[in-house]
């Protein structure tokens, strides 16, 4: 019974169309991490834009950097922290770090064609040990920038998948948040 469920599974899934977005394409297309691997990446202010630039380097340049990039992607961020969890004597045990990274991706011409907000909330908790405080702020970040570079990758990982080979033109709004 088990075998039968799962065959049938699989027929389904292949009847739906399904097909995995980094793999080789049939339709004359470029593979979307050919595609993500012709981006170049701009700088991005302050020390927390260097994290988030890393991050979306690891996750894009399989095969290097690019010698001549097809597309640039423009990235800024913005962060507020707020203190939660605050004790009747006005000191905080927990703190709320919401970050925003507004991308857009040009092509070589300078024409925007996607662009969108990756969001992340992250919190961590505030410790009289300055050290110990200042290990879980950084990890907070990390874990923040991470989070919005795999958005910002599937975001346009998702566009170059959607993309006829001869067209320029933007995703409809339904890929951006």
């Amino acid at each position: 019974m088990r075998k039968y469920f799962l065959l049938s599974a699989l027929l389904l899934l292949t009847a739906c169309g399904f097909h995995p977005i980094y793999g080789a394409r049939s339709d004359d297309g470029t593979p979307v991490a050919e595609q993500l691997n012709q981006v170049a990446i701009e700088n991005i202010a302050e020390r927390r834009g260097q994290i988030l630039r890393n991050e979306l380097i690891d996750k894009m340049y399989g095969k290097g950097r690019p010698d001549h990039p097809l597309y640039h992607l423009v990235v800024r961020l913005r962060a507020a922290e707020e203190n939660i969890a605050v004790q009747s004597n006005a000191i905080s045990t927990r703190t709320m770090l919401n970050s925003y990274g507004d991308y857009a991706l040009q092509d070589a011409q300078g024409k925007e064609i996607l662009k969108g907000t990756a969001h992340s909330v992250t919190s961590f908790s505030t410790l009289a040990d300055q050290y110990a405080n200042l290990a879980a702020e950084e990890d907070a970040i990390d874990r923040t920038f991470s989070e919005i570079s795999e958005q910002i990758v599937n975001r346009l990982s998702l566009y170059f998948a959607e993309k006829k080979p001869d067209a320029s033109a933007a995703p409809s709004s339904s890929s951006k948040p």
